[in-house]
């Protein structure tokens, strides 16, 4: 007696085609979408701009510098770190700094310096002179963050202040969160069960401007 053999049970879902989506279906989606990266990149910049501030406080007063992110059952799922911002040296007036630049290197006016409009110092000897700036401003007492650049003259040692150029802020502030792992998955998850409706509903309800 021989037996026929058949062809493996298809799950019915599989062999249905999925109706496509339709060029108003799609569109209408597109808007929407578009509605909701809008409100979500106007929080993202809202957010961001208070939790430096209160970083910014919370080094000052108690020298934290770091905070973890946790969902609402304590879950930790991300921790967000302060960047302290850069202070350097910075040529605010070239033409002033043109002109130290020439008088204090007479012999060599021609190879530092070039006249366009206004004497300028070249941008080769002008980087040299930025670096001995920044080096010097690392070693001596620092004050407050703007402040008149020094120049030590490795002939004498004298310390020299270089007219047209500060030490002053070169970067600002600011801070980086850094996801810890499966933190996108439970932030998520804690999202489509309602543990952050509020959140969702403040970015999902309102009137555009």
């Amino acid at each position: 007696m021989s037996t026929a053999t058949t062809a493996p049970e298809q799950d019915v879902d599989q062999d249905v085609e999925q109706p496509a989506a339709s060029l108003r279906d799609l569109a209408i989606e597109a808007a929407a979408l578009d509605v909701l990266a809008a409100r979500v990149a106007a929080a993202k910049k809202d957010v961001r701009a208070r939790l430096q501030t209160a970083l910014d406080e919370a080094a000052q007063r108690d020298g934290v510098d770091r905070v973890v992110a946790e969902l609402p059952g304590g879950r930790p799922v991300a921790t967000v770190s302060l960047r302290r911002g850069s202070v350097g040296p910075v040529v605010v007036d070239e033409d002033v700094f043109a002109r130290w630049v020439a008088a204090r290197w007479p012999e060599q006016r021609a190879e530092f310096t070039e006249t366009r409009v206004v004497r300028t110092v070249k941008a080769w000897r002008a980087a040299e002179l930025v670096g001995e700036m920044a080096a010097l401003d690392l070693s001596i007492e620092q004050g407050k963050s703007t402040r008149p650049a020094m120049w030590a003259d490795p002939d004498t040692g004298e310390l020299v202040e270089v007219p047209g150029v500060l030490i002053k802020p070169t970067s600002a502030r600011t801070h980086s969160l850094t996801w810890r792992k499966d933190g996108k998955a439970a932030t998520a998850e804690a999202w489509r069960t309602g543990g952050r409706a509020q959140q969702f509903a403040a970015l999902t309800t309102g009137a555009e401007k």
